[in-house]
């Protein structure tokens, strides 16, 4: 008895596995970078709301910055006014209650980023 197998499909299927991670590793960067805005956009609208008179400044402070791959770091930036005053906006001092605004947008963003992710995942493949 003669087994033949044929594995012709494997070939193409090698194929186009290679051009889907090629095609990942240049998207991924963009999908990520338009939550990481999303992020930032929410952090301001929330700090703009809790920060009063004395954190006025404090929204325009937070911006976002690349990181190698397809990473995204986001939050007050210390060479803006009162961006060194993060930490006691967001996690609260002697002076003042945690505001909380990067935690609840961050929070806001994980189902969204998950589905974007899936959307991409599924056109891509």
């Amino acid at each position: 008895m003669t087994l033949y197998v044929d594995a012709s499909d494997l070939d193409s299927l090698r194929r186009d596995l290679v051009g889907a991670a090629a095609q990942a590793r240049a998207e991924a960067p963009e999908v990520v970078r338009e939550e990481a805005a999303q992020v930032r956009k929410e952090w301001r609208a929330n700090a703009r709301r809790t920060a009063g008179k004395h954190g006025k400044h404090y929204p325009n402070s937070i911006t976002m910055e690349s990181r190698e791959g397809a990473a995204w770091e986001i939050g007050p930036d210390s060479a803006y006014p009162q961006g060194g005053m993060g930490r006691g906006f967001e996690y609260g001092s002697v002076n003042q209650a945690p505001h909380l605004d990067g935690t609840k947008a961050a929070m806001n963003s994980e189902a969204r980023l998950e589905q974007s992710v899936a959307d991409w995942a599924e056109k891509l493949l």
